[in-house]
């Protein structure tokens, strides 16, 4: 018999080319090529963890959709649902490490098979099937029509009571001249969970501080509310703040790290634990993350993750 979904999600997974020297594009001559997307990295992380997640979405009928798929399957996330059409492309991004260690990113996803994707052909039934269904601002920006399949499903997780888990992931080139604030607000407002980083809390919520932040909840839907930085993390709740620091690592690769963070805490949730456990356990995530080259390579498993927890701590799970 097969288990239940603990977590869904849907977004755009995306082929990865890392380039093997820095400077400009145009001098690179060398690529690993690597998949990733942000809702594909909480799924795989997710699923590492010792979660069932599904994965929902469209790839193009290609190779490049066809090795994402198969990538999925074998980390064991469900992807009953995920379709590959045959009249679009699957998206590419291209990573740029620049002077000083400056990454930029190009994107080459307009007209993917992801932007195509529509409220009327997801299964709902499926994607509400979870504790929590994921989604990021990342997909909402796509395009017209995935910014109106988000803003609906999660209308429909709200009246059917699962948990919204959002992570607002804004991507400047993705909004071509709109503001994010005016895409993001809806979404922000009627989730339950909601992930920022401190440039995006800025953005959103009007400030970085426990304190405004606690604001900004008060006339928001979330009982939760994570922001999350490079020393550490903190959440704020109806009983206050609670922060954890980081782990301190060697960072090769930060893409990704975002990702690992959502994935830990919601492991942390599905487990009953509290919050600053949770807390905890996605900075472990995310510290992982970044040690290795790659949007999934560095996502770490049960063991790996519990273990650095307890390293620092000296607790037993």
């Amino acid at each position: 018999m097969v288990e239940p979904l603990e977590v869904t999600t849907l977004g755009e997974p995306m082929v990865v080319m890392d380039p093997l020297s820095a400077g400009p594009l145009r001098h690179v001559g060398t690529f690993e090529k690597h998949v990733g997307g942000a809702e594909h990295n909480v799924a795989v992380g997710l699923s590492r963890l010792g979660h069932r997640a599904g994965f929902a979405g469209s790839l193009g009928d290609d190779e490049f959709g066809k090795e994402i798929l198969a990538f999925l399957r074998g980390e064991g996330v469900d992807v009953s649902r995920l379709v590959l059409d045959v009249e679009a492309p699957t998206g590419v991004y291209f990573k740029e490490w620049r002077a000083l260690g400056k990454l930029r990113v190009y994107y080459y996803r307009a007209g993917s098979a992801a932007s195509r994707m529509r409220f009327e052909t997801l299964d709902l039934d499926y994607l509400l099937s979870g504790t929590f269904v994921h989604l990021t601002g990342i997909t909402a920006a796509l395009s017209e029509n995935c910014r109106d399949l988000v803003e609906r499903l999660v209308l429909a997780a709200n009246e059917r009571g699962v948990r919204v888990s959002f992570d607002t992931n804004v991507r400047w080139q993705l909004f071509n001249g709109r503001d994010p604030r005016e895409v993001l607000r809806p979404l922000v407002e009627r989730a339950d969970l909601l992930f920022l980083s401190e440039e995006e809390a800025e953005l959103l919520l009007g400030g970085t501080d426990g304190e405004r932040v606690q604001q900004a909840r008060r006339e928001m839907r979330a009982k939760t509310i994570v922001v999350h930085r490079a020393e550490g993390a903190f959440a704020v709740e109806d009983g206050g703040v609670t922060e954890r620091a980081g782990y301190p690592v060697e960072v090769v690769d930060t893409v990704g790290a975002g990702d690992a963070f959502v994935a830990g805490f919601l492991s942390g949730r599905l487990r009953g634990w509290d919050t600053g456990e949770s807390l905890q356990l996605a900075n472990a995530c995310g510290a992982c993350a970044v040690t290795v080259q790659g949007d999934v390579k560095g996502l770490p498993t049960e063991e790996e993750a519990l273990g650095l927890v307890r390293g620092h701590k000296g607790v037993e799970r």
